[in-house]
C-alpha cells in the first residue's frame, strides 16, 4: 500500500532495471502556472469531436478496478488531444511508450470521484477538482486533459509515486533538485530522467502541465490556454 492507502498500480523504475545512465537527457519540465492565473483565461468551445483510443495507444484502466458506478467507458478524449499524444508517443527511446490511464470524464463520474477520495483520505482540494466550479473548470470534463504515464517493456511506471498519490513528491517539479526524495526509496535520478523525458515528449506537442499531478497533461483546457498564452481555452465541459 501507498502513501494515501490503495493497492499499487504502477511499477517502480527499479523494479525494471533502469538506471539513469541509460536514459536520454532532457530539459527539467515547464513550470506550471498557478490555479489563479489559470482561471483568468474564459472557455471557449471549439465544438471538436469526443474520439475512441486508436490501438496505437495503450490503455491501462485504473478506476475500472474501482467499481466506481458513473465512469465513463469506453475512453474518450477529444480528437486533436489523440492526435498529438499519437505524435507524442511515436519519439521514445526503443521499449518505452506512453500508456493512457484516464481521459474524458463526465460530470457525474468527476463528482463521484471527489466524493470517493475525500470520504477516504479526507480535503483533496487542488488535486480532484470540483465539477461544479465555473472559475476553475474541471479540465477532464472537456475532454483535454489526459493522466498517462511512461511504460517500459510494457510495464507501466510509477514516476516517483503511483497513480492518484496526493502527496508532495507527485508534485511536477518535486524530483528537481529534490534529494529527499530518494527517501521513499525511489532512485531520485532515474525518476528525474524519466519525468524529463515524459515532459519533453508532451510539452514538444503542445501539452501543458499540471503543478501538483505529474500524470496530468492538458490541451485546449484553461490551463493550456494560460501556459501558453492563448486568450481562450479551445473546450468546455461536454
Amino acid at each position: 500500500m501507498d502513501q494515501v492507502g490503495h493497492q499499487y498500480w504502477l511499477i517502480e523504475p527499479s523494479m525494471s532495471g533502469l538506471r539513469s545512465d541509460d536514459l536520454p537527457s532532457a530539459p527539467p519540465p515547464p513550470v506550471p502556472l498557478s490555479d489563479e492565473v489559470v482561471a483568468t483565461k474564459p472557455s471557449g468551445e471549439s465544438g471538436e469531436e469526443l474520439v475512441l483510443l486508436p490501438p496505437s495507444l495503450r490503455f491501462f484502466d485504473v478506476y475500472r478496478r474501482m467499481g466506481l458506478r458513473h465512469l465513463p467507458r469506453p475512453l474518450k478524449l477529444r480528437r486533436t488531444v489523440v492526435d498529438r499524444l499519437t505524435q507524442a508517443s511515436s519519439g521514445f527511446p526503443l521499449g518505452f511508450s506512453l500508456v493512457i490511464l484516464d481521459g474524458w470524464r463526465t460530470r457525474a463520474f468527476q463528482r463521484e470521484l471527489l466524493e470517493y477520495y475525500t470520504g477516504r483520505y479526507g480535503p483533496v482540494t487542488g488535486y480532484v477538482s470540483d465539477p461544479d466550479s465555473v472559475e476553475l473548470v474541471a479540465p477532464h470534463t472537456t475532454g483535454g486533459a489526459v493522466d498517462l504515464t511512461l511504460a517500459y517493456k510494457e510495464f507501466p511506471l510509477a514516476l516517483g509515486t503511483d497513480f492518484d498519490d496526493f502527496s508532495p513528491f507527485s508534485h511536477l517539479l518535486a524530483y528537481e533538485g529534490a534529494p529527499v526524495a530518494s527517501a521513499l526509496g525511489h532512485d531520485a535520478e532515474v525518476v528525474k530522467a524519466l519525468r524529463r523525458m515524459l515532459a519533453k515528449a508532451l510539452t514538444d506537442v503542445e501539452f501543458a502541465p499540471f503543478p501538483r499531478e505529474w500524470w496530468h497533461w492538458s490541451f485546449g483546457d484553461q490551463r493550456w490556454a494560460a501556459q501558453y498564452g492563448r486568450p481562450r481555452s479551445l473546450y468546455s465541459p461536454v
